[in-house]
């Protein structure tokens, strides 16, 4: 079979759920990756492994960003 997203939206929301199970639970984004993904997609035990190394890419970049955000707002928190 082949593999597929179940919605247009499937692709930016199983990035998010990832970054979100990697935060949450403390694991690697693969991990948190694999868990995620059979929600969003259909078969996707096909995935190409481009496509995998592409969903792992970007979501290691918006756990960056989302770091990045946390960093910042604690000092404006403090009153700083």
């Amino acid at each position: 079979m082949k593999f597929g997203w179940r919605r247009e939206s499937s692709r930016a929301a199983c990035i998010s759920a990832t970054v979100t199970r990697s935060i949450l639970k403390s694991i690697d984004v693969e991990v948190a990756l694999e868990l995620s993904l059979p929600m969003y997609a259909l078969n996707p035990e096909s995935i190409s492994k481009i496509e995998h190394k592409r969903l792992v890419r970007e979501s290691h970049k918006e756990l960056l960003k989302v770091k990045e955000r946390a960093v910042r707002a604690v000092p404006a928190a403090n009153g700083g």
